[in-house]
């Protein structure tokens, strides 16, 4: 099993986050100029399209890996809901200058509506909410003791096998394998030995 390592998922998971909504709120309003131009052409807007493609999917394969993927989703959530509610319970000119924060250095084009009406409050508490709950199993995962007879290799992943000895083993209580033994012949009688029934005979006598 992997090391969870959720802090540095948290502090990778705010950054990307960041850079997701300012690069959308530099592509959205170049979105919406195909329905404010009522133009049918897609050629200017499948690039910008395809960018948030591209982050959407990005941001996606880091909630999903097994080490910072908790940390990535709770930091995620926790930004998206704090965004959202300052956007709404902060004074407009506060808002105004948080909201700069989101914009590209130079950009004529304003932060994204998504910003302004706090909407992304519906994205960020469940993120955050599923973030908080997976941080909190993997924690409880970490710190249980590995079972007796689960085999770890170098590249952390515990197998379920039970670790193979010299000796084969077998049911409990059972004892191990042992090949069997040549019968041995029955060793023949000496013929200087006196046989049952019969007298002795010494050397010289006749039978």
């Amino acid at each position: 099993m992997t090391k969870p390592l959720p802090a540095l998922g948290l502090v990778i998971g705010v950054i990307a986050t960041y850079v997701a909504v300012g690069t959308s709120s530099y592509a959205t309003p170049r979105l919406m100029r195909r329905l404010q131009m009522f133009r049918d052409d897609l050629g200017d807007s499948l690039p910008w399209l395809a960018l948030l493609v591209v982050i959407a999917i990005v941001l996606g394969l880091l909630m999903m890996a097994p080490a910072i993927g908790a940390g990535v989703t709770t930091g995620a959530g926790l930004l998206l809901t704090v965004v959202g509610l300052a956007a709404m319970l902060l004074p407009l000119r506060q808002t105004i200058d948080m909201m700069k924060l989101f914009e590209f250095p130079g950009s004529r084009v304003g932060s994204s509506l998504l910003l302004y009406d706090g909407s992304v409050v519906l994205l960020g508490i469940p993120l955050l909410l599923v973030g908080i709950r997976r941080w909190a199993q993997e924690s409880k995962l970490a710190k249980l003791p590995t079972p007796p007879g689960l085999a770890q290799d170098s590249s952390g992943y515990q197998s379920t096998y039970p670790q193979q000895t010299q000796q084969w083993g077998g049911y409990p209580g059972q004892q191990p394998y042992q090949p069997s033994q040549p019968h041995s012949q029955p060793h023949s009688q000496p013929q200087d030995q006196p046989q049952p029934g019969r007298p002795p005979q010494y050397p010289g006598q006749q039978q």
